[in-house]
């Protein structure tokens, strides 16, 4: 049975100094609950009363606390551990980092079925970039850079379902766990 965890608060933008929640959602009731940091940090749960779900939380985030997470369970009764959940990465804003630029193309209002394009670039050459649509709690897409710090977006045949304030970010060209705060914004009609 699978273990799910998510980035309960917030769903991005995590700042250092912010609070997070990581949560684990257990397919059976358990009274140990583990969440592992790859390469790092264990945590652990003892539940007195048996649940379903259990929560990890950092009252200030620290930079040490970036990186890819998983959880597992054991039930009381048995010996038996669950499987890893699914990694969750807690991603970092770096205001070190400066924003992304954003264009659109076509620029004006769009009709239904046309193809648009959205370009971001940095100066980071070799950066990753993501492209977030706002009221969505990940990015949409990403893409590696084309060596020149840009990315490039294609929306395919639009609907009125893509429409909506586009921004980007980027993860500089070492690091997974860091990214750069979220750019200028775009709007799709």
């Amino acid at each position: 049975m699978a273990v799910n965890l998510i980035l309960v608060h917030p769903s991005q933008g995590v700042s250092p100094g912010d609070p997070v929640t990581l949560r684990c959602h257990l397919p059976r009731l358990a009274a140990w609950v583990w969440l592992y940091q790859e390469g790092g940090w264990l945590y652990k749960k003892r539940k007195e009363k048996e649940q379903d779900t259990s929560e990890f939380f950092f009252a200030s985030t620290l930079w040490e606390h970036a990186g890819r997470y998983r959880c597992q369970y054991r039930v009381s009764e048995s010996a038996e551990v669950s499987v890893e959940s699914d990694p969750v990465e807690l991603v970092l804003t770096d205001v070190r980092y400066p924003p992304s630029s954003i264009s659109l193309h076509p620029e004006q209002h769009v009709g239904t079925g046309t193809n648009v394009t959205i370009r971001c670039w940095s100066n980071d050459y070799g950066a990753t970039f993501f492209l977030h649509k706002d009221g969505s709690s990940d990015p949409i897409k990403y893409q590696n850079s084309s060596g020149g710090g840009t990315a490039t977006f294609t929306l395919f045949g639009v609907t009125p379902a893509d429409s909506g304030t586009y921004r980007c970010s980027y993860h500089p060209k070492a690091s997974l766990v860091l990214s750069s705060p979220l750019g200028d914004s775009v709007t799709l009609e």
